[in-house]
């Protein structure tokens, strides 16, 4: 069998991995590169070993003139901008950064004020330790899935193309529930035009 221990070990490495909920982030205002500094600490295990940064500070800035992230206070970024960032940083691994927005709208609606201790963060707080579970959870999931693949699919290669599949799989149908018209007639004009 090809496939040794490296990719269970590496799963298991993975799903062991924690993101700090909204009580663990910094409570103090922080400058870009700061923030740069700790989103590579919170993200960097979670993203591809290309030596690369998890977001850049034109990233950032780029996010905040499109208004996905709220914009900082006297160039001083606080926990809602860090929050915000963090969901990024993973999720446009996968999807494109306009899906990215509606998620982040629809999910952190309405908690965008930065008010101090009001039922607005308190709600904000809740939606970003959401959101950490339920990617933990998947990611310890998925480990558990590639340790049952592993088995079954007897080469790395067939395990990187059950994994990929699953990943387009998913990839596709959380872009359907975003903007399910907007995907659904783009769908039908893509089959009418064949």
């Amino acid at each position: 069998m090809e496939i040794n221990n490296s990719v269970a070990a590496w799963s298991a490495g993975l799903a062991a991995q924690r993101l700090p909920r909204w009580d663990e982030l910094p409570d103090i205002d922080l400058y870009l590169d700061q923030v740069l500094t700790l989103l590579d600490k919170y993200l960097g295990p979670f993203l591809p070993e290309n030596g690369g940064h998890a977001l850049t500070a034109s990233m950032i800035n780029n996010y905040v003139k499109l208004r996905i992230v709220p914009a900082p206070v006297k160039k001083r970024y606080g926990r809602v901008q860090l929050a915000y960032l963090l969901v990024i940083g993973l999720l446009k691994q996968v999807l494109p950064i306009p899906d990215v927005k509606t998620l982040l709208e629809s999910q952190f609606e309405g908690a965008q004020e930065q008010t101090d201790g009001g039922a607005e963060k308190r709600g904000f707080a809740k939606a970003f330790d959401c959101f950490c579970t339920l990617q933990e959870t998947a990611f310890a999931d998925m480990a558990r899935q590639a340790a049952q693949l592993e088995t079954a699919a007897g080469t790395r290669p067939a395990l990187a193309m059950e994994m990929a599949v699953r990943a387009n799989a998913s990839k596709t149908l959380a872009e359907k529930l975003i903007a399910p018209d907007a995907h659904l007639s783009k769908t039908f004009k893509n089959v009418s035009t064949n």
